[in-house]
């Protein structure tokens, strides 16, 4: 939206210029310092329609330069510090790195095997309950035959 926005005003402005342009036609004398020319209107005024584009396009581009020279010393400056913070850590922080990833293994092991553990109990437990039942089921079954064969 913004191109088409930039794009629609740019041909505007060109069809301005053209047009105050054809319309003063006549020739006039420019003066060069060192030397007179007769040049018609239209031709100095394009000219320095152009000059002028040029003179804005060089400070636009110098000031696109500078920040791309600044982004790029900037990020060699993040690259700089993150390689100084990754070498800067001691033998002694990654030791003990390495002994809190070990415990923290063993600590997992440790919470498997309770869960195993909890599962196991669960199950026998469950088993109990029916073995109960059947066995109550097997003597009101027994009690009830010995009634009905008396």
């Amino acid at each position: 939206m913004k191109k088409t926005t930039k794009l629609f005003f740019v041909l505007i402005l060109s069809f301005v210029v053209v047009l105050f342009s054809v319309i003063n036609a006549q020739q006039i004398e420019v003066n060069f310092l060192f030397t007179k020319l007769s040049l018609p209107l239209v031709l100095i005024i394009i000219s320095g329609v152009i000059i002028g584009a040029l003179i804005v396009l060089i400070v636009m581009l110098s000031g696109v330069w500078q920040k791309n020279r600044t982004i790029k010393q900037l990020k060699q400056e993040i690259i700089e510090l993150k390689t100084k913070d990754d070498s800067e850590i001691d033998s002694e922080e990654n030791e003990v790195i390495l002994n809190l990833k070990k415990e923290l293994k063993e600590k997992e092991l440790e919470l498997s095997d309770l869960r195993h553990q909890l599962v196991n109990d669960m199950m026998s437990e469950s088993s109990k309950e029916d073995t109960l039942e059947v066995n109550d089921w097997t003597e009101t079954k027994k009690e009830t035959y010995e009634d009905s064969s008396d």
